[in-house]
């Protein structure tokens, strides 16, 4: 069964890992003051068992070794040095011992595993071991360690003591700026908290000045919460417009049904009048479900992009319109217009366009459709004689259920879904579309895609 590991705040990760590096640190510079101060000593040791050897030579006297003159005029305290001489020039080789040096000799020796030189001697402590010749003489000295290894001890306990009290106070610190790098972090979690909890969303979280990727993080999800409010402001708006253009027809059906109830027996005239009536609002009622459908295939669509001519295309959709409006169509501009678009949804544009400037213009205007291309940008702008649109208007009459004051009447009819589809689908092939004033009125809608 696997073990769940806790989950590690910012600031546990940041002590944990400046902890970590903190005592390897410490660790690798203490190892290294040690060791360079004990090959030090080390070799200062060397360098004095080669002075004793040589202050050793001059001592000895017709092949005897004189102790008193060796530690009177030597340069380095003899005391706890021990000596032992081989004499080779003798038939029977004679052994001089310096004092002391028998019973050291007579001790258990335990050679370090590196430095054969340096031995431990139970109750002598540390000896580092070197020999010389003279004259057929063999001398052999052991030198005391024991004030070098106090030295060394002192060295490994003062560094010890200061890197206890460098982990303890640099984790201290570690810890104090772990927690203040973080606030910002924590702070913008409980503010992201608090928002999940309320029953609103608002973009006030906190946004900090440094440091600078938790501002550009707090700025990030404000943006984003102020996308989701508008988002959730557009679907309830869109759910309100969709229920009211829906009420409408429902209880015009469900009136003239009651009165047929009412009143159709008795007076069997007025149901042919209902029945037509039921039927007109039923169509509407169907014309606003299927906007809806297809807005909603719209919303959640990737349309397939090819590179295709609008041209042929528009000329087709010209024919299919004049068979169903009053108003004369006349196309003008290039006769060749290639777009990376969708042919299918880019034709359902052209005729809701076509269709919305036949609904809003006199019978006896024309609608112009012209055709321009640049380096840079096709277009094709659709022109109408209406009454216009006002200015303050312009950038809503693409909202979902947004129709202009003017035409909110029976006659003109419509569902208000036709211009936001007629953007989504826009949107989906890559291009843009606007709405300007015609000269001397009316309104031209230009649909434009950038080359690339």
């Amino acid at each position: 069964m696997a073990i769940k590991q806790k989950a590690m705040t910012t600031a546990r990760q940041i002590r944990r890992r400046v902890n970590w590096l903190l005592v390897l640190t410490t660790l690798i510079m203490g190892l290294a003051v040690v060791g360079t101060v004990g090959y030090q000593l080390v070799k200062q040791s060397e360098q004095s068992s080669v002075t004793l050897i040589k202050s050793l030579k001059r001592s000895i006297i017709d092949d005897r070794p004189d102790w008193t003159y060796w530690r009177r005029y030597s340069s380095i305290n003899t005391e706890n040095t021990y000596v032992r001489v081989y004499n080779v020039h003798e038939r029977h080789p004679k052994k001089y011992y310096s004092p002391n040096t028998a019973n050291f000799l007579n001790t258990r020796h335990y050679q370090a595993p590196i430095f054969s030189a340096v031995a431990y001697t139970p109750n002598y402590g540390l000896t580092y071991y070197r020999e010389g010749a003279q004259h057929g003489n063999r001398l052999q000295i052991w030198l005391n360690l024991t004030p070098i290894t106090v030295l060394l001890i002192s060295v490994i306990l003062v560094v010890l003591l200061v890197m206890v009290l460098v982990i303890v106070v640099g984790g201290a610190y570690v810890r104090l700026m772990a927690r203040q790098i973080t606030r910002p972090l924590a702070e913008l979690n409980g503010a992201a908290q608090e928002q999940a909890q309320s029953q609103s969303v608002r973009a006030n979280l906190p946004v900090p000045d440094q440091p600078v990727e938790v501002h550009e993080l707090a700025s990030n999800f404000n943006q984003l919460l102020q996308a989701l409010n508008q988002h959730a402001e557009q679907e309830r708006e869109f759910t309100s417009n969709a229920a009211h253009e829906l009420r409408t027809p429902i209880a015009a059906i469900r009136s003239h049904v009651q009165l047929v109830e009412r009143r159709g027996t008795e007076h069997p005239e007025i149901i042919p009048k209902s029945i037509h009536f039921i039927d007109e609002e039923s169509q509407r009622m169907q014309r606003l479900v299927n906007g809806l459908l297809t807005l909603s295939r719209a919303d959640r669509g990737v349309l397939k992009l090819e590179i295709i001519d609008l041209f042929p295309l528009i000329n087709e959709t010209i024919e299919e319109e004049r068979a169903v409006l009053k108003q004369p169509i006349h196309l003008e501009g290039v006769s060749s217009l290639v777009v990376n678009g969708n042919a299918e949804s880019l034709q359902q544009v052209l005729t809701a366009l076509i269709d919305n400037a036949g609904k809003y213009s006199p019978s006896d205007q024309p609608i112009t459709i012209r055709l321009s291309q640049t380096a840079t940008t096709s277009s094709v702008t659709i022109q109408d004689f209406g009454n216009g649109i006002p200015d303050k208007q312009k950038t809503r009459i693409f909202d979902r259920f947004y129709r202009v004051d003017s035409s909110r009447n029976r006659k003109i009819g419509g569902t208000g879904l036709g211009l936001a589809i007629v953007a989504q689908l826009v949107r989906l092939n890559h291009g843009e579309i606007r709405v300007i004033d015609n000269v001397p009125r009316g309104s031209q809608f230009i649909l434009s895609f950038s080359e690339k």
